[in-house]
C-alpha cells in the first residue's frame, strides 16, 4: 500500500470522516448548519475536526462568502473527494444490512454502516440479495 493510501485509510476510517464527506458529495455547496442538521449526533466541536481533516487531504475545499455582513462557509468537494463517490457506492451494494431479509434504507435500520442511527437513503443489500 502507498503511504497515500494509508493516508486516506486513517481519515475515512474516523466515525464521522466518511459521513460528512458523502453529504458534501451529495450536497455540493453544503454549509456547517445542514451538515448539523442532516448528523444530529454529530458534535460540532467533532464536525469542525472532520472537516478540517478532510480540507487537509485536499478532499473538500472551504468557501467563504460574506452577506450582510455575515460570514458563510460552504464546502464542496475537489476531484479527489468526487472519485470517492464511487468507492462509496460500491461499497454500500455489497453491504448487508443487520441481516435482514430485502433492500433496506440503512438510514432507517436501528444501526447504520457505522453503527449510528442516521436520517437518509443508502440502499443496503442483504445477503439474500447478493
Amino acid at each position: 500500500m502507498a503511504c497515500s493510501t494509508i493516508d486516506l485509510l486513517n481519515i475515512l476510517g474516523k466515525k464521522w470522516d466518511a459521513t460528512i464527506l458523502e453529504e458534501i458529495i451529495n450536497n455540493e455547496g453544503i454549509n456547517f448548519d445542514k451538515l448539523i442538521s442532516l448528523n444530529p449526533k454529530i458534535y460540532p466541536k467533532t464536525l469542525n475536526k472532520a472537516l478540517s481533516d478532510l480540507i487537509k487531504a485536499g478532499l473538500i475545499t472551504k468557501n467563504l462568502s460574506y452577506s450582510n455582513k455575515m460570514k458563510r462557509s460552504e464546502y464542496k468537494t475537489t476531484e479527489s473527494g468526487r472519485e470517492l463517490d464511487s468507492i462509496f457506492k460500491s461499497l454500500k451494494d455489497n453491504l448487508k444490512c443487520n441481516g435482514q431479509a430485502g433492500t433496506k434504507e440503512c438510514r432507517t435500520c436501528e444501526k447504520g454502516p457505522n453503527g449510528n442511527n442516521l436520517r437518509g437513503s443508502y440502499l443496503i443489500k442483504t445477503e439474500k440479495e447478493l
